[in-house]
């Protein structure tokens, strides 16, 4: 009996090694998971390429905060609460784009050092 609440995933470039929705699969996919009975979507999440200026990634979240309102209004009576998008190097324009949930552990922790 227990519903898991879930962010569908966005690959709103359609980078090859990233693994999510593209944004042309998102509706349908929304679709199947109100199917789902133990699945609630919650929203939709995003992670654009590495941008090198700010500004850069805005298109890629106006994009999706448009997919995220027409599934909310089409199929879950704008109900949807999350729409995650943007970290610590494009947040700013995240949340101009209407981001309501933003990943900033970097700008908090400092950088992550990886081992060579």
């Amino acid at each position: 009996d227990v519903v898991q609440d879930v962010l569908l995933e966005v690959n709103v470039a359609e980078e090859a090694a990233k693994s999510a929705f593209p944004p042309a699969e998102i509706p349908r996919a929304a679709e199947r998971a109100l199917e789902a009975p133990h699945v609630r979507v919650r929203g939709l999440m995003t992670i654009p390429p590495a941008a090198s200026a700010p500004g850069e990634n805005l298109p890629y979240f106006q994009e999706v905060a448009r997919l995220y309102i027409d599934i909310g209004e089409k199929l879950y009576d704008n109900k949807l609460s999350y729409l995650s998008m943007g970290m610590s190097d494009d947040f700013e324009d995240a949340i101009a784009a209407g981001a309501t949930l933003i990943r900033v552990g970097s700008a908090i922790f400092g950088r992550r050092n990886y081992p060579a």
